[in-house]
């Protein structure tokens, strides 16, 4: 993965102008997000905010320690906001809420956790995103979130920079949305590609 961890809005656009470029001559616009949140419970009086921000397009990698960002981002907010691209997340309901009171907005977005689940797993509760990235990507998946608990989950409003566990926590985590969703997509398609072109059973052709 080539990762990018910033708080300066200025490296954010120049990222984003890359990413597209490479997304608009790609036949899938596909754009893995999650967001960390500045508290682990947040109340009506003290809402949880976004600290930091993660985007994946294939090995590329932002996270964006925007809780301490020296501007606002106009790119990113368009880059967001539009229809473009299709953004894919996990468990997302939470993520839109609180990106929308740092005044971000996600429009296309995609829930994994909605879309898909490890047929194989005996798990009957809600699947994490560790559980599909191991079931689709690789087992060792399962290991993702090992050694990262409450106490690394509190530091994410921390001053910069993160820690080196932390980004790689980060990272990790935009790359398996963005891993899984893409193969998902590629199954999708190649089980409609079968449908639309049928053809009678024949002999092999050696």
């Amino acid at each position: 993965m080539k990762v990018l961890y910033t708080n300066t809005a200025s490296s954010v656009d120049a990222l984003i102008t890359d990413v597209e470029s490479s997304l608009d001559s790609s036949a899938r616009k596909i754009v893995g997000v999650d967001v960390e949140y500045d508290k682990l419970n947040g109340s009506y009086f003290s809402p949880k905010k976004a600290a930091v921000i993660q985007l994946c397009v294939g090995t590329d990698v932002l996270v964006y320690h925007i809780c301490h960002a020296d501007e606002r981002s106009e790119k990113l907010y368009e880059f967001l906001y539009g229809w473009r691209y299709t953004f894919a997340g996990f468990c997302v309901a939470e993520d839109r809420t609180v990106l929308s009171r740092s005044k971000y907005y996600i429009h296309n977005l995609k829930d994994i956790q909605a879309i898909w689940r490890d047929p194989d797993s005996t798990k009957k509760r809600l699947q994490g995103l560790k559980d599909l990235a191991a079931a689709i990507i690789d087992p060792i998946y399962l290991e993702m979130k090992d050694g990262f608990g409450r106490k690394e989950h509190r530091m994410w409003a921390n001053p910069p920079p993160l820690p080196p566990k932390h980004l790689e926590y980060a990272a990790r985590d935009a790359y398996a949305t963005y891993e899984v969703y893409r193969r998902l997509d590629v199954f999708e398609r190649g089980f409609l590609s079968l449908f639309k072109h049928f053809e009678k059973k024949r002999g092999r052709d050696w």
